[in-house]
């Protein structure tokens, strides 16, 4: 990596510290580098003891502060489901309310959290679940992201935990729980939400993020009779948000694109914002290193596409 890529890195992460009111050691620990190496880093100096800092350590600190090094051929654009996201996150955590955004595979759910915790790095908590999920790991997985160094377990572990969020909100932290992919959640992991989102009530937001199937999912475990699920469901109903379908003409994305046939073409055959992604991001780097505009027979040729 050559050194102005690294000047350029350093000069970020000193804006990034300046803007978000985080100390060095902070951002270090995020990005999980050595914080000896960014005191040397940060004088322009990227040797450590006769030693040269390697390129790894830039990288990782690039992604903690959000800093792309490589071209992005992707382009932002404020859909009208990332706005209904982030508008939904911004007001759970200003008025402290539980939310649900319920919204189709593919809509930028993910991609909409990504950017709120870029650009709200303290106290933002992130949970990715899936179908495996127990109590226990839910429990786990809240000590690592907190930072908690303790050994308690289960029912104690989650008044550890529900005291240290209360702890930090009082500091004005503000913190938010924001569960992630929550449709893969089974019965242990919803029971294992709830839990949590009880010792929190009123002092932490708790947001969930899925598709509409884990509506579906909750509904069904209210009607099997499980306990205090008509309580959880009714205050997450009260803030549900139900995101827009997803235009496929892809109009927010297509300005980019100059072939109207390939528009087209895109329109047709991606089913929503990921698949766009996949294809567009692929089909422009190959254009730009052949030098050549991106065409509608360009694409069909990498993917094999014989007919319209």
């Amino acid at each position: 990596m050559e050194n102005s890529i690294k000047d350029r890195i350093m000069s970020a992460a000193d804006d990034y510290l300046r803007m978000n009111g985080l100390t060095a050691a902070e951002l270090c620990r995020r990005a999980g580098v050595s914080a000896s190496y960014y005191s040397v880093a940060a004088k322009g100096k990227y040797t450590y003891q006769d030693t040269e800092i390697k390129d790894v350590f830039f990288r990782k600190l690039a992604s903690a502060i959000g800093m792309r090094l490589e071209t992005s051929y992707w382009q932002h654009a404020d859909t009208t489901q990332y706005v209904q996201i982030v508008n939904t996150l911004d007001e759970a955590r200003e008025r402290c309310e539980a939310r649900m955004v319920l919204g189709e595979t593919g809509c930028g759910k993910t991609y909409a959290i990504d950017r709120f915790c870029g650009a709200n790095p303290v106290g933002v908590y992130r949970i990715t679940v899936n179908d495996c999920d127990t109590l226990r790991d839910v429990l786990a997985e809240l000590v690592k992201l907190l930072r908690i160094d303790t050994k308690a377990k289960n029912g104690s572990l989650l008044r550890v935990i529900c005291e240290t969020l209360r702890e930090r909100a009082m500091r004005g932290e503000r913190p938010i729980l924001i569960f992630d992919e929550v449709e893969n959640l089974k019965r242990t992991g919803i029971k294992a939400i709830k839990a949590v989102y009880d010792g929190v009530r009123y002092v932490v937001p708790v947001v969930l993020v899925g598709t509409p199937e884990f509506a579906v999912a909750l509904q069904n475990l209210k009607n099997k009779g499980v306990k205090g699920m008509a309580q959880f469901i009714r205050r997450f109903k009260a803030g549900q948000t139900a995101l827009a379908p997803i235009d496929r003409r892809y109009l927010d994305f297509m300005e980019q694109i100059k072939d109207e046939e390939l528009r087209q073409l895109l329109s047709r055959i991606a089913d929503n914002y990921g698949e766009l992604h996949d294809y567009l991001e692929r089909a422009m780097r190959e254009a730009d290193e052949q030098g050549e505009p991106l065409t509608v027979e360009l694409f069909k040729e990498m993917y094999n596409i014989k007919t319209a």
